[in-house]
């Protein structure tokens, strides 16, 4: 059976062989002096992903479809808009890995067997400065030209997610197309598909999740041309300097579903995806077991009163660095009911059960308490940490709406986002101070969410 090959480097090193068969599985094997380095201690010589542990046997498609996967734009329509820029098939992961593979998320490059050696440590930046103009008209024909992928350019990376994105490097406050071996150290997302100041309203939620002390990107709300759109910070990049300038470096990272070894189309729990329980089990195997938890926690708490039903497993990852693997930064939050006018019929879902209940609208405290004994915490530090966030989450929201006023990142929808959040938090308060009073739970009926604005 004949086999293409591709080389994976972490790091700019040879860490593996990927291996595609004539029916598209991928296969994956670790090279020699990689598992003799990981064994010998070496600290870049980890492991790709939890999934792939280091070793010397073959991973087959089940291990390996999930991670490689994963790294690729999930959205039909852009892939076959990348695969028709390309000149290759759409459904051909491999093909895809190695046309997108230089700039892969985290530190991974998925390259010819040919392709010259050049370890990554501290990378010179080459690139090419935009106009303007230049990034108008690119951002303009992203539908067309994801990801601004120019099949016959430099420009060679791949982001995962269905939306409308691309990524950059900023230079002196100016958007530019990175060349050579230059990693993008921005990404630029615009609004989503029929959903018009989507990226203000992810913009504020970001905002709001850092004034709780949640670590997020450095976002922003700039414009090319009249053309808006959302900026952001690479969480696996550094950008540094040194006595012969300004270097960058890319930290390694994966999503929890590449962790876990799930398939991105498994990436909701109803579809086979990743369960709380199983999330915070991976937290306990990170580098810092109880900051991780405590951090995935206040995401949990975050995500129900943030009310965003897209907080899947692939909207979590890990970054590696020299402190070890840690939870990444949060990103791609929203809200839902800033968007109800654009549906006829919403059905209120949560991406992952808390409680063994998705609709958010049936949450009751007794959810909360057996989501607790899931994830194998003491209920009494789960409840409090949702009310002091239920608390504080209001003043602060309104706060920060009020700053956005007149400038380029407000949004009449945010004015729904304030509504909607201090809704939610004082349902939550008023059901934890009656829990309190009667010293137990009252019954379902009376801890229904009103509204049901999901």
């Amino acid at each position: 059976m004949a086999y293409e090959v591709a080389s994976v480097r972490l790091y700019g090193r040879p860490a593996g062989v990927l291996r595609a068969a004539p029916d598209g599985k991928l296969e994956f094997e670790y090279t020699r002096s990689w598992v003799k380095d990981h064994l010998a201690g070496v600290t870049t010589a980890h492991a790709l992903s939890f999934s792939l542990p280091v070793r010397s046997e073959v991973y087959g498609w089940e291990a390996t479809g999930p991670f490689f996967g994963g790294l690729l734009p999930e959205n039909v329509n852009n892939r076959r808009a990348l695969a028709r820029r390309l000149r290759i098939d759409s459904r051909d992961d491999f093909r895809l890995l190695i046309a997108l593979g230089r700039d892969c998320p985290g530190a991974l490059s998925i390259v010819d067997p040919e392709e010259p050696l050049a370890p990554e440590t501290r990378i010179r930046p080459e690139y090419s400065v935009l106009d303007e103009t230049e990034l108008a008209e690119l951002i303009e024909d992203l539908p067309a030209r994801p990801l601004f992928i120019d099949a016959d350019g430099d420009l060679r990376l791949s982001l995962a997610g269905v939306h409308d994105k691309a990524a950059l490097l900023r230079v002196g406050g100016k958007a530019a197309i990175p060349t050579g071996k230059t990693p993008t150290t921005h990404i630029l997302k615009v609004d989503i598909n029929g959903l018009p100041d989507s990226a203000r309203v992810e913009n504020y939620c970001l905002k709001l999740a850092a004034e709780l002390g949640i670590d997020v990107p450095k976002s922003d709300i700039l414009s090319a041309r009249g053309i808006p759109y959302l900026l952001l910070s690479r969480y696996d990049r550094v950008i540094g300097r040194d006595e012969s300038g300004q270097y960058l470096r890319r930290l390694h990272q994966e999503d929890f579903c590449q962790a876990l070894g799930r398939f991105p189309a498994q990436k909701y729990e109803k579809n086979g995806g990743l369960s709380w329980t199983e999330c915070f089990d991976l937290a306990r195997r990170l580098a810092d077991p109880g900051k991780s938890v405590d951090a995935l926690l206040r995401r949990v708490i975050f995500q129900y009163l943030i009310n965003n039903p897209d907080a899947h497993a692939k909207n979590y990852a890990l970054v590696y660095g020299g402190s070890g693997v840690q939870i990444s930064k949060l990103y791609d939050v929203n809200n839902a009911a800033a968007f109800r006018s654009r549906f006829k019929e919403t059905r209120p879902r949560m991406a992952m059960s808390i409680g063994g209940e998705l609709d958010p609208t049936k949450l009751t405290l007794r959810h909360w308490a057996q989501f607790a004994e899931e994830v194998r915490l003491r209920p009494e530090p789960v409840m409090e940490a949702l009310s002091n966030m239920a608390i504080e989450m209001p003043e602060k929201a309104l706060a920060l709406r009020e700053s956005f006023k007149g400038t380029l990142a407000d949004s009449d929808l945010l004015d729904l986002v304030v509504e909607d959040v201090g809704l939610r938090c004082s349902f939550v308060r008023s059901i934890l101070n009656r829990a309190e009073v009667s010293g137990r739970p009252r019954p379902d009926s009376d801890f229904i969410t009103p509204g049901g604005n999901y």
